[in-house]
């Protein structure tokens, strides 16, 4: 019986080491196959690598098709490929991005469908890498919004109010200068070498253009460098050269969406200068001379691009892109330019409104240390003079940007044509009524400003 026994359980031992072994081998088996099929599926020579070669070649074909056709239709009678022409083209293509020529010149470089594309002189057309994260906005063949490097997102359309939101997350809206013939009726569309009399003519032509919003008396020009910070006339000229080629390239520029703001607030002009930002619920930028004013502008550049206090003829467009397309205001343009023009009282912030407001913070006395109040719930702002902190509510937007009539004063590049008061601010002030829109105040940029709220609003191109 005991011999029985043990081999009983020699057999037993045996059995169990013959299952363990084939398990073993049966996954060793199953992690070859798996080696396998994931060869087979990953990889360049893979099913999956196969198959994103083929897609990625047919979209650069797809995109080398576009270019090709929009450089076919950019020659002029001479045989010879018209940049602005090329540029316009472009810009019909729908997932088209930044358009940038040198210059004034070819070669041209733009992402399609995020594609970095390179056009030289002959018109050869080159697909580079595909753009990872690429930004592409909307855009027609009038008006193409760049996108700054580092950008993290486009919102909205071009008709309904184009929203940026840069690296900084500050955020800006895109105003639409139409490129036509109608817009540039005395320089036309064919610029190469912006000449100085091609500058004038640009300049000229936006001033006809939103020539309803233009006040006599006041002029993009210099007139000391207490007034904006400008070294010389040349500066200040330079930089206004360098806005109005941005417009007639791009067909358009980008304006702070909210008021310039600080995370902490200022009560007085001798409280430190703070960082800036473009965001809802910041405090307004107030209490700070022209001069001033523009330096915390200049901070606000982003992407390679320009930051700067808007000049007078970029406030005057804003106010004709609102008329051309702020139906918020009105059915018809004449409702708009009423609004515009006369009294801007139910989408702005004016002593003689009352309205509610859901978010943000308000104060009655701005220089009152500590008198900001928050809305917890909400908060109906009387007839009476109110600041609210920026974007407190969506009665005061139009095509996407806040407080542009009433809550602070905002300062222009312009002058005034008055040597005693030469600096200009636009849009009225919370403790003015809604008449006031189109007022122009003047106060002179180094003058104490502790019973003033002065802020001001940036473009960017």
């Amino acid at each position: 019986m005991i011999k029985i026994t043990n081999l009983k359980r020699r057999i037993r031992r045996t059995s169990q080491g013959i299952t363990l072994i084939a398990l073993v081998i049966t996954i060793i088996v199953l992690l070859i196959l798996a080696g396998v099929s994931i060869a087979t599926l990953t990889g360049e020579e893979g099913i999956l690598g196969k198959a994103m070669t083929a897609k990625n070649e047919t979209n650069q074909a797809n995109v080398r098709e576009q270019a090709q056709l929009a450089v076919m239709g950019s020659y002029d009678e001479d045989g010879n490929l018209n940049v602005g022409e090329l540029k316009e083209e472009l810009a019909k293509i729908e997932k088209i991005g930044t358009i940038t020529d040198t210059n004034g010149k070819l070669p041209i470089t733009v992402v399609i469908d995020s594609y970095e594309v390179t056009i030289d002189e002959k018109g050869k057309v080159t697909i580079g890498e595909e753009v990872e994260g690429t930004i592409t906005p909307p855009s027609t063949a009038e008006t193409s919004p760049f996108v700054p490097e580092g950008a993290k997102k486009i919102e909205g359309t071009i008709d309904t109010g184009l929203v940026m939101t840069d690296k900084n997350e500050n955020e800006w809206v895109w105003i639409e200068v139409p490129r036509t013939v109608e817009v540039y009726q005395t320089v036309g569309l064919g610029i190469k070498d912006f000449t100085e009399e091609e500058y004038t003519k640009i300049e000229i032509d936006l001033q006809t253009y939103a020539s309803a919003y233009r006040q006599s008396g006041y002029t993009d020009t210099f007139y000391a460098a207490v007034q904006h910070g400008f070294a010389d006339e040349k500066a200040y000229n330079d930089h206004k050269k360098s806005m109005l080629k941005s417009v007639y390239q791009n067909g358009g520029f980008y304006i702070g969406r909210y008021e310039v703001g600080t995370i902490t607030p200022r009560y007085t002009k001798d409280d430190e200068l703070v960082t800036a930002v473009i965001r809802q619920d910041a405090y307004p930028y107030n209490f700070i001379t022209c001069e001033q004013a523009q330096a915390k502008s200049e901070e606000l550049r982003t992407g390679g691009k320009t930051s700067s206090l808007m000049f007078g003829i970029q406030w005057d467009l804003v106010l004709k892109y609102i008329e051309e397309k702020g139906s918020e205001l009105g059915e018809t343009k004449e409702a708009r330019q009423t609004k515009l023009k006369t009294d801007s009282s139910d989408w702005g912030n004016y002593n003689n409104i009352e309205f509610m407001i859901t978010r943000g913070k308000y104060t009655t006395e701005p220089t009152r240390v500590g008198s900001w109040i928050e809305v917890t719930s909400s908060y109906t702002k009387p007839s009476s003079s109110v600041l609210l902190t920026t974007g407190a509510t969506e009665r005061n937007s139009v095509l996407g940007v806040y407080d542009l009539a009433g809550n602070v004063w905002e300062w222009t590049l312009e002058y005034t044509g008055n040597t005693s008061n030469p600096c200009a601010y636009r849009g009225g002030h919370c403790f003015n009524r809604g008449s006031y829109f189109l007022v122009f105040s003047r106060y002179y940029g180094e003058t104490s400003l502790s019973d003033r709220s002065l802020g001001c609003r940036v473009a960017l191109w």
